[in-house]
């Protein structure tokens, strides 16, 4: 059997009209109950009064016949000290129990002197109001009936009821508006949700509102977005990933085929092919390091360890490696950098850093070429740390202005071919980058006048 589903709207109005009846039906028996105490005390005052009344007659010595109660609903009862009925004021229409030392107004009135209760008479047949009084030797006990004896003012109060109802639709009214209001979000939401299942997932139509759901409304949608573009970006990084390990692994395997299918081959030229096929497992080798390296960056870099790098002997292990490309290609290579000069932060990062930047200028910029790189170190006020400041210019081909914004974006290749003939990855730059924003810094790039590059960027101290 389906389950039938009430919307949160009208289950939000169900709850608030039981809320509302439950405070009506209080506020209806509160009233009830102070309207009903208000009658026994203006009733039981005009009982004390003719109470009294009773008393002063039968002191002027008028005889218990002669006294008339002001009232059809009103009678009187002489007892005398033990509860017997003397008189009764009816004593001809009903029959009259002659013991009432068991009735509560008669027990209170010889314990404290006079006292009332609120009871349901057998002998009249309806409820009644008594009220009774020691008089050294006698009690007289007033009565009167309740449920005829309204008091005017309440009978004539028909603004009063008026009043709550008008209270109570204003009620209704204003839990219909609101909510309204309450189910906006929802009903935002889940416009959300099916924007969400489309194939657009265009979400800039949907007004959250300037309210808190409104502000979680947004963060979802944003946190989406870059769900999608992480999404996108992951597709596009594989495919490039795939196609760039396709040429080295395809150079790799036509060697090997090569001096496998040619066993008379000369040894000198299979050692030429076995050499480039060496060549191609140290591209691929080096790939999958920045991929790796790249992965890391953005999962955070949790995994990287902050010491303390020197940045001059950090600058001699990169020269060491990369030496004899220097001078392979004339290159000469001017570090103005401090033997004092230190930071807290990543060891590899950096070190890869200084060495992509340099690769970057031998791939690129040409033979003959000189490269420098300054630093200086700045204060941060307020806050007591520190960053460095490095200007690395080389004074190669340089770069199109144009092409400016997007040589720190992932496979992406100033000159395609050439890049491909020089084994570039295209993800040099963008580890530099990664390597730069690690350590909270920033990183542009212009062109140098005369020709060449020039990289600003700045790394905080950890």
């Amino acid at each position: 059997m389906k389950k039938v589903q009430i919307k949160y709207r009208y289950r939000l109005l169900l709850y608030f009209f039981i809320l509302v009846a439950f405070i009506a039906l209080g506020f209806t028996v509160y009233t009830l109950q102070q309207s009903k105490d208000y009658s026994l005390a203006t009733l039981q005052n005009e009982l004390i009064t003719f109470n009294q009344d009773v008393n002063n007659k039968i002191a002027s010595g008028l005889i218990y016949k002669q006294i008339t109660p002001p009232a059809k609903e009103m009678l009187f009862t002489i007892l005398d000290t033990t509860g017997f009925v003397l008189y009764d004021s009816r004593q001809t229409e009903v029959s009259i129990q002659e013991d009432q030392s068991g009735k509560p107004e008669f027990i209170k009135a010889r314990e404290k002197g006079d006292g009332n209760s609120l009871r349901y008479s057998p002998t009249m047949g309806d409820e009644y109001l008594f009220y009774a009084k020691n008089y050294n030797g006698y009690f007289i006990r007033t009565a009167i009936k309740f449920m005829s004896a309204k008091p005017a003012q309440i009978q004539k109060d028909n603004k009063y009821l008026i009043m709550i109802i008008a209270l109570l639709a204003a009620l209704v009214a204003a839990t219909i508006i609101i909510s309204g209001k309450l189910t906006q979000p929802l009903i935002k939401f889940n416009q959300f949700v099916g924007a969400l299942k489309s194939q657009q997932k265009d979400f800039s139509s949907i007004d959250f509102g300037d309210d808190d759901f409104g502000e979680i409304g947004r963060k979802i949608a944003d946190t989406f977005q870059q769900l999608e573009k992480t999404k996108l970006y992951k597709q596009q990084m594989s495919h490039n990933i795939a196609h760039e390990l396709k040429t080295p692994v395809t150079g790799i395997r036509a060697y090997l085929e090569t001096i496998l299918q040619s066993p008379e081959m000369p040894e000198e030229q299979k050692m030429q092919f076995i050499q480039k096929a060496y060549s191609q497992t140290l591209r691929l080798s080096n790939l999958i390091a920045e991929v790796s390296t790249l992965n890391k960056l953005d999962e955070g870099g949790e995994t990287y360890k902050i010491e303390e790098v020197n940045i001059s002997k950090c600058l001699q292990e990169v020269c060491e490696e990369i030496g004899y490309k220097l001078e392979a290609n004339n290159i000469r290579f001017h570090p103005l950098i401090s033997n004092e000069l230190k930071l807290n932060g990543c060891y590899s990062l950096i070190y890869s850093l200084f060495k992509n930047l340099i690769d970057n200028s031998i791939e690129h910029g040409g033979n003959g070429i000189e490269i420098s790189l300054s630093a200086g170190m700045e204060q941060i006020s307020g806050e007591g740390g520190y960053k460095i400041n490095f200007t690395y210019t080389d004074t190669g081909k340089g770069v199109p202005a144009e092409d400016l914004n997007r040589i720190f974006e992932r496979f992406y290749r100033v000159e395609e071919g050439r890049t491909r003939k020089t084994g570039g990855s295209g993800l040099g730059l963008a580890i530099v980058k990664n390597s730069v924003l690690f350590h909270k810094g920033t990183i542009c790039a212009e062109c140098r006048p005369g020709g060449g590059i020039i990289f600003k960027f700045s790394l905080y101290s950890l």
